[in-house]
């Protein structure tokens, strides 16, 4: 079976920080990125690297608590955001099914070209994947 959509490459990337304005500072001082959007509701700010993106979560704070480990440096990288080419979300659905791949979570996200339909897995180790669809896109109904 073929793979039913063109994946374009990383979207961003989810790391877990502890205090997010020296996370910033570094990122954006001394790595270059710009601030382009805060997700205060997640404790989340969205840097800008070149077309993509890296994402910081503040997991010190009560609105980053959702990405906290269960075990104190027992991860750093939340997840990895693939960025897909132009296809039927449907499509995807079927795809994973095929492969006994579940779809853990899904909605609309924000990522590196604005709000997209977002589907997250894990790999056969238990890493987070999201396969994030060409924006803008509505979540299918549910």
């Amino acid at each position: 079976m073929s793979v039913p959509f063109p994946l374009k490459g990383l979207d961003h990337v989810v790391l877990l920080v502890d205090d997010m304005e020296k996370a910033t500072v570094f990122y954006t001082d001394v790595i270059g990125c710009t601030v382009d959007n805060d997700l205060l509701q997640y404790g989340m700010r969205q840097l800008r690297a070149g077309a993509h993106l890296i994402d910081i979560v503040d997991i010190s704070s009560e609105q980053g608590a959702w990405a906290r480990p269960a075990t104190a440096g027992g991860r750093n990288v939340d997840h990895v955001a693939l960025a897909l080419g132009p296809t039927d979300p449907e499509a995807v659905r079927a795809h994973l099914a095929a492969h006994d791949v579940e779809i853990i979570e899904e909605g609309d996200r924000v990522g590196a070209e604005g709000d997209t339909l977002s589907f997250y897995i894990r790999d056969p180790a238990g890493n987070q994947v999201e396969l994030s669809f060409p924006g803008p896109l509505a979540s299918p109904a549910t």
